[in-house]
């Protein structure tokens, strides 16, 4: 019962559950863009035969700025994803063609 006072009358808290919601907003925007990417990359590998090698370097970025984000939310970690880190450094174009 006492945690439960102390969460509630508890700053950091509230901040986080603030946090939280607006975390949730950003994924929600962010996973739909991440499938649109998916059948772009799709569509251009299918015409091309290769990878679009800007698109694939932001689909990696924003991959792990969605885990980083999910970690988060399920408090894995207590540090805020992108804009209070850094962007996520993306993978390196694969050479090899699948």
């Amino acid at each position: 019962m006492q945690a439960l006072i102390n969460n509630l009358t508890s700053e950091a808290f509230w901040l986080r559950l603030a946090f939280m919601l607006l975390f949730v907003i950003v994924a929600e925007i962010a996973v739909p863009i991440m499938m649109l990417l998916v059948v772009v990359q799709f569509v251009y590998r299918l015409f091309t035969g290769k990878l679009q090698a800007d698109m694939y370097r932001f689909s990696s970025s924003l991959a792990q700025f969605i885990y980083q984000t999910y970690q988060f939310l399920i408090y894995e970690t207590e540090d805020k994803p992108f804009p209070f880190n850094d962007w996520p450094t993306a993978k390196s174009v694969p050479d090899e063609e699948y």
